[in-house]
């Protein structure tokens, strides 16, 4: 870090070092499947970040979504890094129009100041991860899903917290989506555990839906991170949301499990919007909670229910 009115000669081992560092901060951030779907190339003292979807290959996202929405939380991983080193960055979306897989370029300007929250945030990198056991804490205070809906509203998106009747709504609905593949297994099956219910409700006749047993998910806060409109730079800004308010909720002791099977299919995005008729553009499905003190799972990477940026 470095204080206000410092100024450093922007030499090329400078800015190597500090991009070097954002990329290996990046590597952090929540993605589809786990998979990093992104390529950084460094170069003329700019940072390039493109899209890589070879990574995403046999795996459920034919609109580049998710990988779009994991680099957005990997370019928000390296700009918090640069910032909280003392960096004023700036940041040009979509520079190409000509090359839609060049999602973003990243230039030192110069010095500048290091705020206490971008510092924290910085610092919750290494501490955020996924887990996907069921939510075994209190349930979250209003005051602290107000912080947490705010920092994911910073970037350009909205977050809104379904209600009991939503879900409930949303969970019969669910029954007549297919379950096509794991990813939305585990969306019926974290429905299945918020109702508190072995089978997803009203589906007892319907050997397609999962069984679940284990403790139910009440505690659980669900949520739908949305948008005005659904292009490639919504979900880059999807991505970033992802991020930084998967940090924010860490440094406040909650744990953010994002869900995109209900936004992967058609079916799923029809029953969503029926349930939430607020919601138009939806990106992600996100499940909020606190675990009891030493319940929670290690550490792990974006699961197959598409945590995304995950994501």
């Amino acid at each position: 870090m470095m204080s206000a009115g410092v100024l450093r000669p922007l030499s090329h081992r400078i800015t190597s070092e500090a991009f070097y560092r954002a990329v290996v901060a990046a590597g952090r951030a929540p993605s589809a499947y786990d998979r990093k779907p992104w390529r950084w190339q460094m170069g003329d003292g700019v940072l390039d970040l493109f899209t890589d979807p070879t990574r995403m290959s046999g795996l459920p996202d034919p609109d580049g979504r998710l990988v779009t929405i994991s680099c957005g939380a990997a370019l928000h991983h390296a700009r918090v890094t640069l910032a909280a080193r003392g960096w004023q960055v700036t940041v040009t979306r979509l520079p190409e129009a000509a090359d839609p897989a060049h999602l973003a370029r990243l230039h030192i300007d110069g010095a500048a100041p290091v705020s206490p929250a971008t510092a924290d945030l910085a610092r919750r990198i290494k501490q955020r991860h996924t887990d996907v056991h069921p939510i075994t804490g209190d349930p979250i205070d209003p005051e602290t899903l107000q912080a947490i809906g705010t920092a994911f509203g910073s970037q350009h998106v909205r977050l809104e917290v379904l209600r009991p009747d939503q879900i409930l709504a949303l969970t019969v609905a669910s029954v007549h989506v297919p379950v096509l593949d794991s990813t939305d297994a585990q969306w019926h099956g974290e429905l299945a555990l918020w109702t508190g219910s072995d089978r997803i409700a009203a589906a007892d006749d319907d050997l397609r839906q999962p069984i679940v047993h284990g403790d139910h998910d009440r505690a659980a806060t669900l949520a739908v991170l949305y948008g005005s409109s659904d292009h490639m730079i919504d979900w880059l800004h999807a991505g970033e949301a992802l991020s930084t308010g998967s940090l924010v909720a860490t440094s406040l002791g909650v744990s953010v499990l994002p869900l995109s099977a209900p936004v992967e299919h058609a079916d799923a995005r029809q029953a969503l919007r029926r349930t939430a008729p607020e919601v138009r553009f939806p990106y992600l499905m996100l499940r909020l909670g606190r675990y009891a003190t030493g319940t929670a799972a290690p550490p792990s990477s974006l699961q197959p229910a598409g945590e995304t940026t995950g994501p």
